[in-house]
């Protein structure tokens, strides 16, 4: 089952979402995470997904964000974090 981003991943939400990630990770098929949604986000956000995908490695499984969004794809290029997350860089 996908774990799906929500709307905002700033660190008005990185609590609430932080919880929902790892609950997404303990599931034995976890899926994509759906990240078409996001319109708005921060470096906490952006924290949040790199700290999530550590996680996903060291459990051996794969992570990759499932149709990102243009706010999300430009949030990790800004921050050099394109490429880990599958985000893409956006000129």
């Amino acid at each position: 089952m996908p774990l799906t981003l929500p709307l905002e991943l700033s660190i008005c939400t990185a609590a609430e979402t932080r919880a929902a990630c790892l609950s997404w990770l303990d599931r034995p098929d976890p899926g994509p995470v759906l990240a078409a949604g996001v319109e708005v986000v921060d470096g906490a956000g952006v924290q949040l997904l790199l700290a999530l995908a550590r996680a996903a490695q060291r459990r051996g499984r794969d992570f990759a964000l499932a149709d990102a969004s243009e706010a999300l794809r430009r949030a990790c290029s800004a921050l050099g974090a394109g490429a880990l997350l599958g985000a893409g860089d956006v000129p």
